[in-house]
């Protein structure tokens, strides 16, 4: 068996391999339409196992960067991970996730984001991170979450030429990914998340005065898939009132019977509007799984939204010591992931030390760059 990272004429063999370990439906798209930054032309980091020359399991690794509170953090993301059936059992998988985390050393990557949570990556040190808020609205919060914002919007469907303006609202998110108009261009159309949960995407903009101030992406049913899930937020930015106002109409005009609307932590301004229509929230952590790939060089990444010698690192993986008010608290992977990315951790507060700086906010990753 060959492991080898994939060349860019051999990615029409994962889009086969991934149609038919993930499509549950004919009328679904194929992977390689919803999956443009794996399957994709171009420069592959994805890896593939071949029996001869028949890829028999493969792993997307694709690259992201975040921003967040002016940061900037080298990340991957991995998904559309499979194996052919009659290969299962070798574990191919975890020699293919065992490549992609030496790519992502030698890349200067700080982080791979796991879009499952599965012992393949718990057992390899991915865990859980971030937290999040659930709401599960239905038609009777319509008119409470209009009251509440008191704004005068016009809502209508996003246009082409929304498409820059979109870019810009995108960008103001406290943490979010780095994404040009043409990469955003292209996952608008591929609708990822959406596809794999049998929904239709839909984009809706909320605009004042001629000016685009909010919008939310919704995946809703449609008329082809049968869907697998409820209504879902998968994306929103801008005003986070007219944002409310955008989702009240969203279930109201699809004849929404409910409607999940997952928010990262930081989004403490539209789940207060949200909380104040009568709705309470479930609260869960990120979506999927985190590996540190390298400590020193996450804590250098996150450079500018830490206080400068806060946090130092004696190895790759640690022990990094937490140095506050004379005292010193010695931190794993765990530890630090926790420390520095969940407002609950309960290393936040340790003895007589407490770490005051606010925790480093993430996007919730079951949003437009899903892989």
């Amino acid at each position: 068996m060959n492991i080898s990272i994939m060349k860019s004429d051999q990615l029409h063999q994962a889009v086969e391999l991934s149609d038919r370990i993930f499509l549950k439906q004919p009328e679904q798209p194929s992977m390689g339409v919803s999956f443009p930054p794996i399957f994709s032309p171009g420069i592959s980091h994805s890896y593939g196992a071949w029996d001869q020359d028949k890829l028999v399991s493969f792993m997307g690794f694709v690259p992201f960067t975040i921003q967040t509170r002016g940061a900037r953090l080298n990340v991957y993301s991995i998904g559309s991970v499979c194996t052919d059936p009659e290969y299962r059992g070798q574990r191919l998988a975890g020699s293919l996730l065992e490549q992609c985390i030496r790519h992502g050393e030698a890349s200067g990557a700080s982080l791979i984001l796991i879009s499952g949570g599965r012992s393949l990556y718990t057992r390899a040190g991915s865990r859980l991170f971030g937290r999040a808020l659930r709401f599960r609205l239905d038609p009777a919060v319509t008119e409470p979450l209009r009251a509440v914002t008191g704004k005068q919007v016009r809502i209508r469907a996003m246009q082409p030429q929304d498409l820059f303006h979109l870019q810009r609202l995108m960008e103001q998110r406290e943490a979010g990914y780095v994404t040009t108009a043409s990469e955003l261009n292209k996952l608008l159309g591929a609708s990822a998340y959406s596809n794999v949960i049998r929904l239709e995407q839909q984009v809706l903009v909320a605009e004042e005065d001629g000016v685009l101030t909010a919008f939310a992406i919704i995946a809703v049913p449609g008329a082809v898939m049968t869907p697998s899930r409820e209504s879902t937020l998968v994306e929103w930015g801008g005003s986070p009132e007219a944002a409310a106002l955008v989702i009240a109409e969203a279930i109201s005009s699809f004849n929404l019977s409910e409607l999940t609307v997952p928010l990262p932590w930081q989004d403490n301004e539209l789940a207060a509007l949200i909380q104040s229509a009568g709705i309470k929230p479930e609260y869960i952590q990120n979506e999927g799984t985190v590996y540190l790939v390298s400590g020193p060089e996450l804590l250098r990444q996150l450079a500018p939204a830490l206080p400068e010698g806060l946090i130092q690192a004696d190895g790759e993986h640690g022990p990094y010591r937490l140095s506050l008010n004379n005292e010193v608290l010695e931190l794993d992977d765990e530890g630090l992931l926790s420390i520095l990315f969940d407002p609950e951790s309960s290393y936040r507060a340790n003895g007589s030390i407490t770490f005051e700086p606010e925790p480093i906010p993430l996007p919730y990753t079951t949003g437009l760059q899903y892989i």
